[in-house]
């Protein structure tokens, strides 16, 4: 009995582990710092980046159309999920993204996978551009522990006050005044963040309340709805008294401690940490009174509070000199890595670089919060708290991510495609296995994935052969997420950040501009339009401002037709007319004009070497015409088959035939394609 083709199976050859394994361990050392900065800079726990990776690798990558491609968190998604959870919480993220995937699936199965890819280079490099620039932005005040302003404009126009404060040179305390506040900021970040996830819970305890709620008009709650909320109020109140006693005692550790005496705004700290800590009691008293509102409002104020305390406790120079140490150190590797160690990635050498370095001089920098429980920090779907959501808004969200994902990827897949290695890609089963992780990854609560071009090109270049490489990838995701987190601790955001930064700056490519105004000026000014709508208004309505342009610019093209007339001697005897551009109804009127001006006894020579197409109505005016003018003692010299070629794109020459050839084509009866081929 014959052996089965493994290859012609649906799933494709099976791993060849001498290269397979090891490219899917270089994947995986690229793919996970970007999928913690990219959840970092998104606002969401890191977990969320984490699982997309994983569900990415195990789930998308065995599905995958194509095969080499790696899928994944992706910068060009994040802005998007900052606005949303910024305006509408965590709670919103995963119904949003659960949307996009169906949305993918359903175009999976109308077969438009390949109609993402038909969107005007302009669109798609002002898209990359527009979000390369808000991730630059964004990320470059978080890599000298600043936060992000409240609009993109607002960020770039606070660059230069960023650039100020990490100029000054930073000053080296005493190393347990260094190590007091990088502690402290270890202590308050946790502090701030489950005062966050407190707040989350109790808001998601509240809507499953109204969700349950009969439907109608009744403005004031029932007996049952008050009893539910006061319970919930209740459970809630025994872990923000946790909290509480947290706070108590990093106040006392902190009255205690010599080195607060070296801390230059150790009163502002505590007086801050004390105000909050008033304020959860002020909660806590709410809360038992039953008053859900206040409750909320007074717990704001203390989450609010505690994220004051941590600003003050942060140093921006130190935080700045790993951001950029973080850019020097992945361009440097590009040009300068050994041989032996080509394989390993610049992002991951720049995190271990200044990970060690923080860790060792104990610098008092803001680093990655993790979670007791990864998995707690996600917010998976809940059933009841659906009903809650406004689904304008998520359907929005989920269209922006489905439309924008699934044109990266496909993109990302071309490029894969250009590299001439693996099979070729099949777009719609790619689109399918992308809307199957996206929707496995919403329910989970997680980021969106796509495919991503750093992550795909590190596979190909490692080596990979077959599809198992993205998802071993997966797997040694799943390890570290199940093992070794504790050591996320050890790394500073602002590393993060210079990663991201490096990352915009690509994004942007400027040089990409410039080829693409040598080309065609018009495409780039829409380029450049699309950017300034995407950073000033939206990344959708961007989009759809290039969409709109581009079909404006297709139409004027379309309807261009420039006509140029010279006479070869006796103008009365012999005229030569150069059609250029597109012979459509729209310029018929201009077409007719010239060819009713000449002559009656005149010889016309029509050149359509600058022709690209002509629509049946011109091509029926010039032959009504030619008859017409050929009675009256005239002659019309033109190819005919070229000027059908032009007519049915079916029927293409090897090059256009110039005047002097369609004389002969006319004169020698020969065919104009082998005119042409001679």
């Amino acid at each position: 009995m014959p052996e089965k083709d493994s290859s012609k199976s649906w799933l494709g050859p099976g791993p060849v582990w001498g290269v397979d394994l090891p490219a899917s361990l270089v994947v995986f050392l690229v793919a996970l710092p970007l999928c913690m900065g990219v959840a970092i800079a998104s606002g969401v726990p890191i977990a969320a980046g984490l699982i997309t990776g994983i569900v990415g690798g195990l789930i998308t990558g065995v599905l995958a159309g194509c095969p080499l491609q790696v899928s994944g968190p992706a910068a060009g998604l994040l802005v998007i999920v900052y606005e949303l959870v910024t305006e509408y919480g965590l709670a919103m993220l995963g119904p949003a993204v659960a949307v996009g995937g169906v949305i993918q699936l359903v175009a999976a199965a109308c077969g438009l996978g390949p109609w993402f890819r038909a969107v005007a280079p302009a669109v798609i490099r002002g898209m990359l551009t527009g979000i390369g620039v808000l991730i630059f932005a964004s990320q470059f005040h978080v890599m000298v522990d600043d936060d992000p302003k409240g609009s993109p404009v607002e960020n770039l126009a606070a660059i230069p006050s960023a650039i100020q404060k990490s100029l000054v040179v930073p000053e080296f305390s005493e190393p347990d005044v260094r190590a007091f506040r990088t502690a402290a900021l270890r202590e308050i970040g946790e502090l701030e963040a489950l005062q966050a996830d407190l707040i989350e819970e109790l808001h998601g305890d509240l809507d499953e309340v109204a969700a349950d709620a009969s439907p109608g008009e009744r403005v004031d709650p029932t007996d049952e709805q008050r009893a539910e909320t006061r319970d919930a109020l209740n459970e809630w109140v025994e872990h923000e008294l946790d909290l509480r006693e947290r706070i108590e005692a990093v106040l006392a550790r902190w009255h205690d401690t010599a080195a607060m005496e070296g801390f230059a705004n150790a009163g502002i700290a505590t007086d801050d940490l004390t105000a909050a800590r008033d304020l959860v009691d002020e909660a806590i008293g709410h809360a038992r009174a039953g008053e859900a509102a206040e409750t909320e409002e007074s717990a704001l104020k203390a989450s609010d509070t505690l994220f004051e305390v941590e600003k003050d406790l942060r140093n921006h120079q130190f935080a700045a000199v790993l951001g950029i140490g973080t850019i020097a150190v992945i361009v440097l590797w590009a040009v300068l890595k050994p041989k032996p160690l080509a394989f390993l990635p610049g992002p991951l050498i720049a995190i271990v670089a200044t990970t060690l370095l923080a860790f060792f001089l104990t610098l008092p920098v803001a680093y990655v919060n993790v979670p007791d429980s990864l998995l707690g920090s996600l917010h998976p779907v809940n059933d009841p708290a659906w009903w809650s959501l406004p689904w304008g808004a998520v359907l929005v969200a989920g269209g922006t991510f489905a439309l924008v994902a699934s044109a990266e990827t496909l993109l990302c897949a071309v490029a894969v495609d250009s590299t001439g290695k693996g099979p070729r890609t099949n777009y719609d089963r790619e689109l399918l296995a992308q809307g199957v992780g996206n929707t496995i990854a919403g329910l989970l609560g997680a980021l969106p994935m796509t495919g991503v071009i750093v992550r795909s090109t590190a596979n190909i270049d490692a080596g990979a052969k077959t599809r198992w490489s993205a998802v071993l990838h997966g797997f040694w995701l799943l390890l570290f997420v199940g093992f070794l987190t504790s050591l996320l601790k050890l790394v500073p955001t602002s590393a993060l950040a210079g990663i991201l930064v490096y990352t915009g700056y690509k994004l942007v490519a400027p040089q990409a501009l410039w080829k693409l105004w040598n080309v065609d000026p018009w495409e780039a000014m829409i380029c450049v339009i699309v950017v300034a709508v995407i950073v000033i208004e939206d990344l959708l309505v961007g989009v759809g401002v290039g969409v709109v342009l581009s079909a404006i610019k297709l139409l004027a093209t379309f309807a261009r037709l420039d006509i140029d007339v010279v006479c070869d001697g006796d103008c009365d005897r012999k005229q030569i007319v150069t059609l250029r551009g597109a012979a459509t109804f729209v310029r018929l009127p201009k077409l007719a004009a010239v060819l009713e001006d000449m002559p009656g006894n005149a010889e016309l020579h029509v050149d359509l070497h600058d022709l690209v197409y002509i629509d049946h109505a011109c091509l029926e005016l010039l032959t009504n015409w030619a008859d017409r003018h050929k009675k009256q003692g005239g002659s019309l010299v033109l190819d005919w088959e070229s000027m059908h070629a032009k007519f049915k794109e079916d029927a293409p020459l090897t090059r256009a035939v110039t005047p002097r050839e369609a004389v002969a084509t006319v004169t020698t009866g020969e065919s104009a394609v082998a005119v042409a081929e001679r």
